[in-house]
């Protein structure tokens, strides 16, 4: 066909498709009868609105779209005018002469198509809708951008033809009328600003497609960094599509069955494709420069070395100007399609489903076992099976927060390399067709065969670096197990000193990861030189064979456009090995987290039931398996502590059920059965079923306050949240003042809601650090009376107050107001307290139920009147002012401390300290030598080619020939005895140059990785080994302060960067500069002109630089601390599931996972659109600098070698600005997480200095407190206040008082983790002030109030310094304390009671009467008196229990399986100990201090948790194991029978000593005081031993108060004044 017919062709063509685009306008026009270039203005009372957000009035009015409107008119209008004019011209012109048309009728149609299409673009713009019809408008406005650009089209179309020069203009006003309308149709904006929950929506689609293509819609992001420091809030929030809320349903929806690689795929079918198209047309485009350059080259071949202006040349410069920035914005739309609809839609996909899995499973930590535990038969026999077992082990290890971060971010990131597949094939296929059609097959089909030969070793390294991330990423679980388990149990490892050993256990953990990092960097080398290898065989090969068959006719632009063709082939070979280890990577984590997604949910456990109510059931704690056993195969396994079996009973509706038991006896286990804790291995359990309820209502009638259908629970360790204390008891429910004052004051909360600094608006911090165990456990009961719910479960809420507090809770709370109607099911230790209340009690020993029935009327009047006579002597403060929320000024304190960042750029003292500890001026003056060489080598390597094409042209013309004869002739050019010693030996001598450089640039590169890896890992080992140290000495206020989840952070997300990527990042900087360097020096090579041009592209570059650092550092700052708030959540979540699921609240907190996911999604998008800002912009600075040397080298007609020489570097400018300045934003970016590690490794911590302690300190165990005042920060009130006394050697010293009256802040004070204000404490006469913490703590032993256990086993609890003691020791230890064979231990206690005189005591039990089926020897002990006596509040022996409707019978029991028994020392022990009940933790705690058998004991509430009779023997075994040493005991407690028998006993109250003296004294004393009271007489005391230390004591008489108060009062009465019968 001839070209001017083609021409013709094409423009009718174009006015037809201009035309079929013109249809949806007119038929619009048509539909809405628009006025034709109307303009409808906006109404302001419509507000759009679509599943992204609603605009708002302010949005709405802002928008307009005149300036478009406008623009696109003048440009129609003036295009039209032009097209007619220039219709006008020819109709009264002359046609040329020569000028040929190919038809009549095709030539007159394609003259007038032109002002047809203008025509139809009028059309379309008289059509448009009105500007509130933003949808409608905006697909019209694409239309006529289509119709713009065809026209444009149309026009240049008529380039060659001849015209006159009206005709020429006017033509060129087309084409310009054509472009500005095509921008201006592009410059409509979609939609005004919409925005969700009142947040500003992501603007990706409320902007113009050009503003889109251009990525500037984020001005206002960089406007904020210039007024001020950045905050989450300020970024834009996410679109519909992208919350994770809408990414899970999305994929629980439509993601169907299969592994969850295949489900991913399903999920991201649309967006994988958009991917994938953006990539092939991105290889395509990558051809066009090559392709232009090589024309380019030819032209300048062609002119033969004379300069020329001729116009192909600098058609060909606009060609590379035009293909660099076209490449430039579909790389970045590539990108921004890859981060923002593939990776980060993903993450936090799998972070969400990773949490919603954790919401769904049982509450019980995993079992992490132990190395070194067990036998030495099995130890010997374990070795053997090691490999088997560490699989199954980093199952059981898989920690959710490595799972929901980690795993989750290497599934994610693969997001971004699995487009390098598709890059790769088609970039091979393009590329090597290319080189085909330059070079001829042979020498490309010789490199591919060269590569191939490398392609097995490196599938083979491939293959072992899969194997070795395996093993890495299971180093990394046992590290981020080990410090979330340290942070947990922080207090445990200061009181008993462990911060070595922990110390070396981390760092053992660290220094096995760092094996395997090793590992993996030197076969990362290893693959790295592979990979290199391979291109390079590629190139040489192929040129070599080239220059073989060519000899001298090789031709510069050949050469040159293949060296780009090879570096292309290289980058794409270069794709495949690191897609294969990232793939490898990211199918070791999908199959971690499909493992884990994969494991059971938690059954529901029970059956919709009118009442609470079990028949037969057999329920066993959960653990964690891999598949679950079925319930016929458990109920045969052998009876273990953590079941109970055959259970049948119902609780009554809307009363006081007690469950009551030895410890360890399943009180918790039957709690956790009835809210689906625990899993049913048999019979039934029935449970009412909750309503369904659509959204929390705002207001709720009081009528319809209760829903007898829901639960709630208060656990045996309340959980607390960060958070309000307010926050906390409403617990997302309403706020109802009146209800909330009673709930409060039920509670008996009322006094220490004053005390707070903020009153109820007080931060609690996390897990309720800053309240006392009492305080925490009344909140979390507050919080179940003012919940709906109509069961309350509540299990051991009394045993963490006081005696006269709980009284108090019993009757106002348990027995009140707010109680009334309603099911409460108590489990604990203290039912003489609350049976006058109850109506069903049940009694459970050894894993079945004794005795369950209904309480007879006859004895719940009995014990009612025994409990009047107890009544509080005064009942705690309704005064009515309490302080709520807002009612006093706001103090100024934050509502919750903020994570830190600094500001500004990183401080130059972190990059000093950082080039110091990876190694100083040598390792970093080798690396910089390497890069430098490898810098140079590549310039030579070029060079090489340059001096090869050179002399090739230079040299004389060979003859075509082909086949043998061919090959002889070229042989004959390395010949050297053929005599040919001119160009062809030259030529030779660069060919073999650039084949040696590359083999040494391989080898280099090599040397580089592993240079760079041994930096990194060197500083990174030591600031872990440094940040470890000073986290776990931190002092007790920074602890309360810091959230483990910002620790991790630090530890996880931090020290990965800085492991893997910051000294990488580091030389990738220097690397890029030194390439720049290189670049511009080749440049100037051609002409010193372009210096000029460089210099004004380079300050362009640098304001954008500048602009984008500082818009990037804040947001890369907020990327650092966005995960912490996240691992919080988790945290805090996972240790209160069974609390969270029990009020029905895993909704809001997945709803509020969500929120902090989405502001995590929130900062990357930020970032990856600053990227994308960026990197458009660099890509538009590289175009015009090569389109610089190019016209540079149109211009001095240099010679083609030079010139390709010079433009092969200049393609490179374009990549190698991004790199810089990206390589400069992620070094600034590594250096920041570098700056947060220092920052914690340079944290405050507990003095270390200090003298040893003397050998055998203290050898007395005396304690001297002088003047001591202590407070937990210096803007508070002090906790304890002048506190004045002195502790005997060896004395029995019990310490008691109101809830918050300083009790346990003393013995904090006594093991420093408190530094007191002023005073001192001495121990043995020396201050410890003075001494060496560890010194101090290790002589001294503490069990506190809520006791932690690390992971393991029981011999590691028992010995957790990893100290040598026969297992016939540790079991005697666990006998004392009746965790093994406790009747030998109780008969052994007996036996030594009566020894003493007590043998009434030792073997009084109380005796109650049982229906005629229960014989009496099966009678249970009640374990809830005290050894002196029996309580006068327990159930008289006349007192019968009447079985209920469902009351169980009374099940055998072995005299063998006691109720606390434990398989033994290799008893798996979870985190924390949470397979364990409090009271069981405790006891362990016990055991390992007697093991240690310290001269100076303190027990904080260390029985608290523990039956009566348990905490009797306890005493006794304390008693008998510490006489002989003459160990010094203090004990901290609620119970008075637990301190009763002491040689002191020391009463503090609101934080100052009330009085101190033996119990008979202060009894006694009291007493008087009382007497004296009631006769209106005031006589002072005479006894002068009752108040001592400078006579301090202000509430003389507070001990007796005490016992008046106690429900055992006549107990402790004996107990006191008859102490031959209390086993003084």
């Amino acid at each position: 066909m001839d070209q001017n017919v083609a021409r013709e062709v094409a423009r009718v063509v174009a006015a037809v498709c201009v035309g079929l685009l013109t249809a949806p306008a007119i038929s619009y026009g048509w539909k809405m009868k628009a006025r034709l270039g109307g303009y409808v203005p906006v109404n302001v009372a419509e507000h759009y609105e679509d599943r992204d957000g609603v605009a708002t009035e302010a949005s709405t009015q802002s928008y307009s779209d005149m300036k478009a409107r406008i623009a696109v008119w003048l440009g129609v209008c003036i295009g039209l005018v032009s097209s007619f004019a220039s219709r006008v011209v020819a109709l009264t012109l002359l046609q040329p002469p020569g000028h040929q048309t190919g038809s009549s009728l095709l030539s007159k149609l394609s003259s007038w198509a032109d002002l047809l299409s203008w025509v139809f673009l009028s059309a379309q713009c008289a059509c448009f809708p009105a500007q509130h019809q933003y949808l409608e408008r905006f697909r019209l406005t694409v239309f006529g951008l289509f119709s713009s650009l065809l026209l444009a089209a149309s026009v240049a179309l008529r380039h060659g033809q001849y015209f006159t020069s009206v005709q020429d203009l006017l033509c060129l006003a087309q084409l310009v009328s054509a472009v500005s309308a095509a921008c201006a149709f592009a410059s409509f904006p979609r939609r005004p600003d919409v925005y969700h929950r009142g947040q500003l929506v992501d603007q990706q689609y409320t902007v113009s497609l050009l503003a889109f293509f251009l990525f500037s819609w984020n001005q206002a992001v960089f406007g904020v960094t210039k007024e001020r420091q950045m905050e989450i809030e300020d970024m834009p929030g996410l679109d519909f599509r992208t919350r994770s809320t809408n990414l899970q349903s999305r994929f629980l929806e439509g993601c169907g069955d299969g592994p969850l690689w295949r489900k991913l795929v399903r999920f991201g079918t649309r967006d994988l494709a958009l991917q994938w198209s953006f990539t092939l047309l991105l290889s395509l485009l990558s051809m066009f420069p090559q392709l232009v350059l090589f024309n380019f080259l030819s032209t300048i071949e062609s002119r033969q070395g004379r300069a020329s202006s001729h116009l192909v040349l600098y058609l060909w410069v606009s060609g590379l100007l035009a293909s660099q920035f076209l490449q430039a914005v579909a790389t970045n739309m590539l990108k921004w399609v890859t981060v923002t609809r593939l990776e980060i839609p993903v993450g936090s996909l799998l972070q969400s489903l990773v949490f919603s899995k954790a919401l769904r499973q049982y509450d019980t930590a995993a079992l992490h076992p132990v190395e070194g535990e067990g036998d030495n038969n099995k130890r010997i026999e374990g070795a053997s099976r090691k490999k088997k077992g560490d699989r199954r082990n980093q199952e059981a290890g898989q920690s959710v927060v490595a799972l929901a971060k980690l795993d989750s971010s290497i599934v994610a990131n693969f997001c971004q390399y699995n487009k390098d597949l598709p890059m790769a094939l088609s970039k091979l296929a393009l590329v090597g067709g290319f080189l085909v059609h330059l070079m001829g097959w042979m020498p490309v089909l010789c490199g591919m065969g060269a590569t191939a030969l490398v392609l097995p070793l490196s599938i083979g390294t491939s293959r072992k670096l899969r194997v070795l991330n395996a093993s890495l990423m299971k180093s990394r679980d046992g590290k981020t197990n080990l410090l979330d388990e340290a942070l947990q149990g922080i207090r445990q490892i200061k009181y008993s000193a462990l911060e070595p050993h922990l110390e070396e256990k981390i760092l053992a953990n660290r220094n096995d990861e760092l094996k395997q990092l090793r590992k993996v960097s030197m076969w990362q080398c290893l693959h790295v030189f592979l990979t290199s290898l391979g291109p390079l065989l590629l190139a040489s090969i192929a040129f070599f064979v080239y220059l073989w068959q060519q000899g001298t006719q090789t031709k510069a632009s050949v050469v040159f456009t293949a060296l780009g063709l090879f570096g292309q082939l290289e980058e794409a070979v270069r794709l495949l090995p690191p897609l294969h280890s990232v793939l490898l990577q990211a199918w070791t984590s999908a199959s971690r987290l499909e493992k884990y997604l994969g494991q059971p949910d938690k059954g529901p456990g029970s059956e919709p039931g009118k009442a609470i109510a079990f028949k037969h059931a057999t329920v066993i704690w959960p653990s964690l398996r891999k598949t679950e056993t079925p319930a016929e195969d458990l109920a045969e396994q052998p009876i273990t502590r953590s079941r109970l079996t055959d259970v049948t009973l119902e609780f009554p509706n809307g009363e006081l059920s007690v469950v009551t038991g030895k410890t360890g006896s399943g009180k918790s286990l039957l709690l956790a059965a009835i809210l689906g804790e625990a899993r049913l291995v048999a019979g039934r359990v029935y449970v009412p079923s909750p309503p369904l309820f659509m959204e929390r209502p705002e207001s709720i009638p009081d009528s319809q306050w209760v829903v007898p259908q829901l639960t709630c629970l208060v656990s045996q360790t309340p959980w607390i949240e960060s958070g309000t204390l307010r926050d906390n008891i409403l617990f997302g429910l309403p706020f109802v003042e009146r209800r909330y004052r009673k709930a409060i004051a039920a509670c008996a909360l009322e006094k220490d809601i004053e005390l707070l600094a903020d009153g109820d608006s007080t931060e609690v911090g996390s897990r309720g650090v800053i309240l006392s165990g009492g305080q925490r456990w009344r909140v979390a009961l507050a919080r179940a009376l003012y919940s709906r719910a109509g069961i309350l479960v509540l299990d051991d809420v009394l045993s963490a107050v006081d005696a006269h507090v709980a009284r108090y809770i019993v009757d106002e709370a348990l027995s009140g107001e707010l109680a009334h109607g309603r099911t409460r099911i108590l489990a604990t230790h203290h039912p003489e307290l609350v049976l006058s209340r109850a109506s069903f009690l049940v009694h459970l020993r050894g894993g079945h139920v004794e005795s369950a029935g209904s309480l007879l009327s006859d004895y719940k009047a009995v014990a009612f009147a025994i409990a009047s006579a107890t009544e509080l002597v005064g009942k705690p403060s309704e005064t009515g002012q309490l302080r709520l929320l807002g009612a006093r000024e706001n103090t100024g304190r934050d509502r919750q401390d903020k994570e830190k960042r600094q500001t500004g750029p990183v401080n130059w003292g972190v990059y000093k300290a950082y080039f110091e500890i990876s190694g100083g001026a040598l390792f970093w003056g080798g690396g910089i030598a390497v890069i430098l060489f490898l810098n140079l080598l590549g310039v030579a390597r070029t060079w090489s080619l340059k001096e090869v094409s050179q002399h090739a042209a230079a040299g004389p013309k060979a003859v075509l020939m082909s086949g043998i004869d061919a090959f002889r002739v070229r042989s004959s050019l390395f010949d050297r005895e053929s005599g040919a010693r001119g160009s062809e030996t030259r030529i030779g001598f660069w060919m073999t140059a650039y084949v040696g450089f590359g083999f040494f640039i391989a080898f280099l590169e090599m040397l580089r990785v592993m240079v760079v890896f041994h930096i990194g890992l060197k500083a990174s080992k030591l600031l872990f080994q440094r940040m470890v140290h000073a986290v776990l000495r931190a002092p007790l206020r920074w602890i309360n302060k810091a959230t483990s989840g910002r620790i991790l952070n630090r530890f996880i997300s931090d020290m990965t960067t800085m492991d893997m990527s910051l000294a990488q990042k580091s030389f990738a900087l220097l690397n890029a500069v030194l390439s720049l360097v290189i670049i511009i020096g080749a440049g100037l090579s051609v002409s010193f002109s372009v210096t000029f041009v460089s210099m004004l592209l380079f300050v362009y570059y640098i304001r954008t630089a500048q602009q984008y650092m500082d818009m990037s550092r804040e947001v890369k700052r907020l990327n650092s601390i966005s995960h912490s708030p996240i691992y919080d959540h988790v945290s805090s979540v996972l240790s209160g599931l069974s609390t969270i699921r029990a009020f029905r609240r895993t909704h809001f907190y997945m709803d509020r996972m969500c929120d902090l996911i989405d502001d995590s999604s929130r900062v990357s998008w930020s970032l990856c659109l600053s990227n994308r800002w960026r990197s458009l912009r660099m890509g538009t600075l590289g175009a015009f600098f090569v389109s610089a040397v190019a016209s540079a080298v149109a211009i001095t007609g240099v010679d083609v070698a030079q010139a390709g020489f010079s433009l092969s570097f200049a393609l490179r400018y374009t990549k190698t600005l991004t790199s810089l300045l990206q390589a400069l934003t992620y070094a600034e970016l590594g250096f920041n997480s570098c700056e947060r590690v220092m920052e914690y490794a340079a944290i405050e911590t507990e003095p270390e200095g200090g003298q040893d302690p003397p050998a055998g300190w203290p050898s007395e165990g005396k304690i001297a407190v002088d003047n001591l005042t202590a407070a937990y920060s210096s803007d508070i009130a002090p906790v304890l206040k002048d506190l004045t006394f002195v502790v005997r050697p060896g004395e029995r010293f019990g310490i008691v008082g109101r809830t918050g009256a300083g009790k346990s802040t003393l013995a904090a004070v006594l093991f420093r983790l408190l530094e007191p204000s002023s005073g001192a404490v001495c121990i043995d006469n020396i201050d410890i002030s003075t001494l060496k913490l560890t010194g101090l703590r290790s002589r001294l032993a503490i069990i506190p109030q809520d006791p932690f256990l690390f992971s393991g086993t029981l011999r590691s609890s028992l010995l957790p310094a990893g100290k040598a003691l026969g297992d016939d020791i540790l079991l005697a230890a666990l006998r004392r304390v009746n965790l093994i064979d406790p009747r030998s231990a109780c008969r052994t206690t007996a036996h030594h009671q009566a020894g003493n005189g007590d043998a009434e005591a030792a073997s009084t039990s109380l005796s109650v009467s049982y229906p005629t089926d229960i014989s009496p020897t099966d009678q249970p002990t009640w374990g809830d008196a005290p050894t002196g006596a029996r309580s006068e509040n327990s159930p008289p022996a006349h007192v019968e229990l009447s079985p209920g409707p469902e009351s169980s019978k009374r099940r055998p029991q072995s005299n063998t399986i006691p109720d606390n028994t434990f398989a033994g020392l290799s008893t798996p022990i979870s985190q924390g100990g949470r397979n364990l009940s409090q009271g069981q933790r405790q006891l362990v705690c016990l055991a390992r201090a007697l093991l240690t058998r310290p001269r100076i004991l303190v027990l904080d509430e260390a029985t608290s948790a523990v039956d009566h009779a348990t905490d009797a023997a306890l005493q006794a075994s304390l008693r008998r194991e510490f006489a002989t040493t003459g160990c010094t005991v203090i004990v901290i407690a609620h119970r008075l029978s637990t301190i009763a028998d002491f040689d002191r006993i020391l009463v503090l109250e609101k934080g100052q000593v009330a009085e101190i003296g033996s119990p008979r004294e202060l009894f006694e004393e009291g007493q008087r005081l009382a007497a004296a009271k009631e006769a209106d007489i005031k006589t002072p005391s005479d006894g002068a031993d009752i108040v001592e230390d400078k006579g301090k004591g202000k509430a003389r008489g507070a001990f007796y108060e005490l016992v008046q108060k106690s429900a055992d009062r006549d107990s402790l009465m004996n107990m006191i004044l008859c102490p031959e019968k209390g086993g003084t």
